[in-house]
């Protein structure tokens, strides 16, 4: 079942387990990094709907650097050519601050019992108990976390209590229940991050094979990030 915000990919895509995935961000730009992180998440859950979701105003930041309109069209742009990604556009669509609790209900409700899987790196998740009504979260989605072999969870001993008897092992394990558990994901970890695009961009060097060049052109056809 797909949302009003959500884009739906081509006809003919091959669909697999009926669940839904979320991977968030502000994505100012997006780059391979994201990019790679999304294709081989999506690949291990083996999901039929994969979203990439840029907030419209984060509410754990100071904003973004480029409008939401322009990071919203970069990521379309990104996503063109992968008919097993698209963009879900509700927390640019809805105004205020983007706070994820918000979001997993609003695809809670469309969704019914279909799992749902938010997708997040460690970092984000060894602070999970620092967003908004952040217990709500696994009353509406599973999480799953992207890491690498040598990554340490640091959880705080009240978010470590809320996880603990929810971890599992397979992918696998979270289509026999809509919500509520917790499965840790290797990805390759690209050494690519928005800030160093936006410095380069800023300094008149040239960010090319960091992000896709449908992104770059875009970026310099609306003159962003320049200051």
């Amino acid at each position: 079942m797909r949302g009003p915000g959500q884009r739906s990919p081509p006809n003919g895509l091959s669909m697999s387990k009926r669940a839904i995935a979320i991977f968030g961000g502000t994505f100012d730009p997006v780059h391979y990094g994201h990019l790679r992180a999304a294709a081989e998440v999506c690949e291990q859950l083996g999901v039929s709907d994969f979203r990439l979701l840029p907030a419209g105003q984060p509410p754990h930041r100071d904003g973004t650097w480029a409008e939401a309109r322009h990071r919203m069209a970069m990521l379309e742009l990104a996503l063109a050519p992968h008919a097993d990604l698209s963009v879900d556009d509700r927390e640019v669509q809805r105004g205020g601050p983007s706070y994820m609790a918000d979001t997993l209900a609003s695809i809670r409700d469309e969704a019914g019992d279909m799992p749902i899987m938010l997708c997040l790196g460690q970092d984000a998740a060894n602070h999970l108990d620092r967003w908004h009504e952040w217990q709500r979260l696994l009353e509406l989605a599973h999480l799953v976390v992207m890491t690498r072999p040598d990554a340490e969870p640091g959880y705080s001993e009240p978010l470590a209590a809320h996880l603990e008897g929810r971890f599992v092992d397979k992918t696998g394990s979270l289509m026999d229940r809509a919500a509520g558990c917790l499965c840790n994901v290797n990805v390759t970890r690209l050494a690519i991050s928005s800030t160093d695009i936006r410095q380069q961009i800023a300094e008149g060097r040239n960010p090319r094979f960091l992000l896709p060049s449908t992104v770059l052109a875009y970026i310099r056809k609306h003159g962003l990030y320049r200051s």
